[in-house]
């Protein structure tokens, strides 16, 4: 290891070399992580960046610096990540497709003719309506699941490496809205080709960023606390379940109970991917503003309680 092509070392860090045989085989995967990963992560001097990727560029500040190996951390994560879960399975991405394709299907068949009160005909655009809420649901669901537990599951990178470990919950949220970029990516080319005119699609990207801030707020937070707290993912799962019907995913939110229902965040979410894929109509001005508010509350303070309890989380896993 050269200091003078890599940064300042950082003794302390470099310490732990000796105990990387110890780490699991699919965290040997990232051969450049471990390269970087012994530097001081936080206080890098100006490097020149050739050696890595081909790069030319040099990185002026230490602000760039950091921000130039969190994203690049953050890609080989989510690499490593997409290849633990596809490795081995003969239909492979495929059942990024086919397992929420299976579910909207049993959603569809169900709502649509075992509880229809009128003629299928009534029913035919409910097949849109249901996809439209239901793909955001399903990245929602699959993110907060997966990352409450992805300081644990990552424990020897957590003890061993020093670096940002927040990053490791922003993994699982990618790939989730990265599956669901793909289900919505097919869902408008389904309405293409029934004729929908897909004319608020542009509400699409404010949509998912929303979702996504959103679900990593509670991912830090969820994430953080289960180290404490390993009780919390059936607890976890329960409360999606309840969320779950008590969002206007399967039913239009109407009667009496539409007051209540927009106290859900999910709401106006799920109302603007309706917006956007089925051309509906926008949801209140004031529900837009509520999302926007809880949004920004939840990953600040999901941020923040995650950073307080960084400092433990080494000891405790």
């Amino acid at each position: 290891m050269h200091a003078d092509a890599i940064g300042k070392l950082n003794l302390r860090q470099l310490a732990l070399t000796s105990e990387l045989p110890d780490l699991a085989p699919d965290e040997l995967e990232l051969g450049w992580l471990i390269h970087w990963l012994f530097v001081d992560f936080y206080a890098a001097e100006t490097i020149n960046c050739a050696p890595i990727y081909g790069l030319t560029a040099r990185l002026s500040s230490p602000e760039d610096q950091k921000t130039f190996k969190n994203v690049h951390l953050l890609r080989e994560l989510v690499k490593r990540d997409f290849h633990a879960r596809f490795s081995g399975s003969v239909l492979g991405i495929l059942w990024a497709v086919l397992q929420p394709l299976s579910l909207v299907v049993l959603y569809w068949f169900v709502f649509t003719y075992m509880f229809s009160r009128g003629p299928a005909a009534e029913n035919r655009h409910y097949i849109e309506f249901l996809i439209a809420g239901l793909l955001p649901w399903l990245g929602l669901n699959e993110g907060i699941v997966r990352s409450t537990t992805s300081i644990v599951d990552n424990a020897p990178m957590v003890r061993r490496l020093a670096f940002r470990s927040e990053l490791l919950i922003l993994v699982p949220h990618t790939t989730a809205l990265i599956f669901e970029s793909i289900g919505l990516g097919l869902f408008g080319g389904f309405l293409l080709i029934r004729g929908v005119t897909l004319r608020f699609v542009w509400l699409l990207p404010f949509a998912l960023l929303l979702q996504f801030a959103l679900q990593v707020g509670l991912g830090w937070f969820l994430a953080a606390s289960f180290v404490f707290f390993r009780d919390l993912v059936p607890i976890l799962g329960f409360v999606l379940s309840v969320l779950f019907y008590l969002s206007p995913i399967l039913y239009p939110v109407t009667g009496r109970f539409e007051r209540f229902f927009a106290w859900n965040p999910m709401t106006p979410l799920v109302g603007l991917f309706r917006s956007a894929m089925l051309s509906a109509a926008l949801p209140a001005a004031s529900s837009i503003v509520f999302l926007l508010a809880v949004a920004a509350a939840t990953f600040t303070g999901g941020l923040l309680f995650f950073r307080r309890a960084q400092g433990t989380l080494a000891d405790l896993i």
